[in-house]
């Protein structure tokens, strides 16, 4: 998957499991800085190719090179697994898994840049911003309606008070 739909799912994940910034670091590590491996192979990758093959993307996507690490391997376990029992918390393991699960469906249903993709980023996106604004709709005195129905009463009390009418 792209790097902004597994930081979009990955937001909104910590979003639904209310988690505090530390476990929210956590969670990003796991759940999105681990495709730093990417960023090895890209170099790999234009080493014998030149820096202009980078921007060749149909080129890129069937080199058929490695551009995953173990982390992205069912081996990784045996690293996140006891990260996440040493650490007394899941979220390791649960961002790390879903990471890996959404690159299983990019690779073997989706394919790379697919129409799919690009709509469950849309999805999950809308869903975070939903989420972000009923906090701050829950969070704000009374909301965000009745700070706009005070205004619009002080403004009416304003006008009576200057043009003598009650």
């Amino acid at each position: 998957m792209l790097a902004i739909t597994h930081v979009i799912v990955s937001l909104l994940l910590i979003q639904l499991l209310v988690l505090d910034r530390n476990e929210a670091f956590v969670a990003m590590m796991f759940g999105v800085f681990i495709d730093v491996d990417h960023l090895i192979g890209l170099g790999h990758y234009a080493r014998p190719r030149g820096i202009a093959s980078i921007f060749d993307l149909d080129k890129m996507m069937h080199a058929g090179g490695q551009w995953k690490s173990a982390m992205h391997s069912p081996i990784a376990v045996m690293v996140v697994g006891p990260l996440s029992i040493a650490s007394r918390l899941a979220i390791p393991l649960l961002f790390w898994s879903v990471h890996i699960a959404m690159d299983y469906v990019e690779e073997s249903v989706l394919g790379n840049f697919s129409t799919a993709e690009a709509t469950l980023c849309v999805l999950a996106g809308l869903s975070l911003i939903g989420l972000r604004y009923a906090k701050f709709l829950e969070s704000s005195v009374g909301g965000i309606w009745q700070y706009f129905e005070s205004e619009i009463n002080g403004l009416q009390r304003t006008f009576s008070r200057r043009h003598g009418t009650t």
